[in-house]
């Protein structure tokens, strides 16, 4: 086994470098698994040691290499520090009340149920003491119109930001936290638009978020409500305008990830802007005489990438998208060979570098998962991807038609295939005929709604965009349709219990270890997602679910399902649990149930009394012996800067 190992290592000798990323990763992870904040003298006297450490060892070149494993994930565990305690210094409480207040809009959103959202910035009240930091402020009316740059005064509440709802549950504080929220709440009156204060010249983020808002309405006023919601989302960014029903077709039909600007849309665009500049520069042979026109070509879909980034509000998939594109155009532009498993390694370590809180996000989690299983199958099938492309007998320009549709279908696919384990650890669902839904829209997808989105990007300026529009409308009329059948037909999305997170962590090391070795010790890494899958079998739906301050409280019944007991408040609470788990149409009623007492915050179980104001929930497992397991979400989340 041994002498099989040292063959397999010297084998993968070029791919160890694509460690480096997973480590600086591990390092980030390590950091938010603490249920305490970590002390930064601790951190410095580890980081003094290892340099200690590594001038002692130094012409021992292995130990070398294994300090400078630790050190790379040593410095993903500093940096993430490091932003937490920046943010922290103007991290105070804020007040839990109703009053007038002022502030300039940053960021113009709406929220699940369509509300229009201020972000503000400069908040100050009747007096002219200034909040510091960013509050999301969810409008009464939307009617009014609003632009990013603008200052506006209103009365409103402000309320710290919302914890966990639940033990395992999504940290709504922590994802807030490092954007830079205070605060959220919802205004009580009409705003008003007032004169800003310290006004700029120039405000480019105000440029950038008023030009999306543009684009979404011109888009709106020429497409029906549900094709100008699904355009709006793929061109602008701007998923608040897709209705629920039907962001649950796209969901059951394994195509939610159409909605989510990432590597598919960046790619295609990118693609078909190389494409069209050397059609058009075929055809003036002054310059295709004389010039290379790839890398003209490559200059125009970078900046095409680019400017489609901005607009596309910069979400993590988007980003690590344009990264992507831009190494592989660059490598177009040297002569370089640029898709491989180096370069999406590489993007991912300069997204960790420059925002690596999201590594614990949904969206880079399954955005990278996705593009390195696209990655992992191009290495796999190059070779017979350029047979096929030099066969005879048919037309080079059909044989690459039908490669771009097979490609669409295929990539589909393997990304719905690679962000299965995150769609069932995030969202507790699974989409049955995913194949389907891909295979029918894929087609679409690739011929006819991105070549519109890239014709209409184009001409959106010059006013000549509407037959574009209208003809991108069709396309996604035909894939609204097909979401709409596949999420029609029986089963099309089962509720699955999600893993816990050793059983994740499993899958993502074990899927880590297929893509990037390539010798024959990469299987090893099926035996990781396999025990990760079959995690799933030993979680447990809790007994007895108790929200934060007691808002919501639901019962386990003889079926396994949770009945909640009947309350006009909690309603936000509720539905994160039916996401979570399988609830019972059935309600019931908590004097139903003697064994606990709820009073006010307090709650008694077990002859144990727990106060939520400081535990915040609970969730209390009853094993088969009658031993009890209660977990409080306080457990869960300890004490860090951003739920304190």
């Amino acid at each position: 086994m041994l002498k099989f190992i040292a063959e397999c290592w010297q084998q993968d000798k070029t791919r160890h470098n694509l460690w480096l990323p997973v480590f600086f990763g591990f390092g980030i992870a390590i950091y938010f698994s603490l249920s305490i904040e970590p002390s930064k003298w601790i951190t410095l006297g580890i980081i003094e040691s290892f340099i200690v450490l590594a001038i002692i060892f130094r012409h021992h070149i292995n130990i070398l290499k294994i300090f400078a494993c630790l050190g790379v994930a040593l410095a993903g565990f500093t940096l993430v520090q490091l932003k937490t305690l920046w943010l922290s210094e103007n991290y105070s409480d804020i007040p839990d009340n109703r009053f007038y207040f002022k502030g300039k809009i940053e960021k113009i959103d709406t929220n699940y149920q369509g509300r229009k959202r201020f972000i503000l910035t400069d908040v100050k009240d009747f007096d002219g003491n200034l909040y510091k930091g960013k509050y999301r402020i969810t409008q009464r009316s939307s009617k009014e119109d609003a632009n990013i740059g603008e200052c506006v005064e209103m009365v409103g509440k402000i309320m710290p930001l919302s914890k966990e709802v639940m033990v395992g549950g999504y940290q709504f504080d922590r994802k807030g936290f490092f954007e830079g929220l205070k605060g959220s709440g919802f205004a009580e009156s009409r705003w008003f638009k007032i004169e800003c204060e310290n006004k700029q010249t120039f405000d480019f983020n105000a440029v950038i978020g008023n030009l999306r808002k543009d684009i979404a309405r011109r888009i709106k006023s020429v497409l029906p409500k549900d094709e100008a919601s699904i355009a709006s989302a793929i061109i602008a960014g701007e998923l608040g305008q897709i209705d629920e029903k039907q962001y649950e077709n796209y969901r059951n039909s394994g195509l939610a990830h159409f909605l989510s600007i990432s590597g598919l849309h960046m790619s295609m665009l990118a693609g078909l802007m190389f494409f069209l500049i050397r059609f058009i520069l075929a055809f003036v042979p002054a310059v295709s005489l004389r010039v290379d026109t790839k890398k003209i070509s490559a200059v125009f879909a970078i900046v095409l990438s680019f400017i489609y980034l901005l607009i596309s509000g910069q979400a993590i998939p988007a980003q690590r998208a344009f990264i992507m594109t831009f190494v592989v155009l660059l490598g177009v532009l040297l002569n370089r060979r640029a898709i491989s498993m180096q370069t999406i390694c590489l993007a991912g370590f300069i997204v960790l570098l420059l925002s690596p809180q999201v590594l614990v996000s949904a969206s880079f989690q399954m955005s990278f998962a996705a593009v390195m299983g696209l990655v992992a199958f191009y290495e796999k099938t190059s070779k017979a991807i350029t047979k096929f492309l030099n066969i005879g007998g048919l037309h080079k320009w059909i044989r690459i038609v039908v490669l771009y549709i097979l490609g669409v279908v295929v990539s589909d696919f393997i990304a719905s295939l690679m962000t299965l384990p995150f769609a069932i650890y995030h969202f507790n669902m699974v989409a049955v005929y995913t194949t389907l839904g891909n295979f029918l829209a894929g087609p679409i997808i690739g011929l006819v709604i991105m070549p519109m989105v890239l014709m209409s990007l184009l001409l959106i300026p010059f006013g000549c965009d509407e037959i574009f529009l209208k003809a991108l409308g069709y396309g996604i009329n035909i894939v609204n349709q097909i979401t709409e059948y596949v999420s029609s037909l029986p089963n099309s999305a089962l509720h699955v219990s999600s893993m816990p997170h050793w059983g994740l962590v499993m899958i993502v090391l074990g899927g880590l270890w297929l893509m990037l070795w390539q010798a024959k010790w990469k299987y090893f890494g099926v035996i990781g997602v396999v025990i990760g899958l079959l995690s799933i079998a030993v979680v447990k739906t809790p007994d007895i679910l108790i929200g934060p301050d007691a808002k919501a409280v639901a019962f386990k019944n003889i079926a396994g399902e949770l009945e909640i007991a009947s309350s006009r408040s909690g309603r936000f609470i509720k539905n994160v649990w039916k996401n979570k788990y399988k609830v019972s149409s059935n309600k019931t009623k908590l004097e139903n149930h003697n064994e606990i007492i709820i009073t006010e915050n307090k709650v008694i179980y077990d002859n144990k009394m727990y106060d939520l104001s400081k535990e915040i929930g609970m969730s209390i497992y009853v094993n088969s012996d009658g031993s009890k397991d209660i977990k409080t979400i306080r457990d869960d989340i300890g004490y860090r800067y951003w739920n304190k």
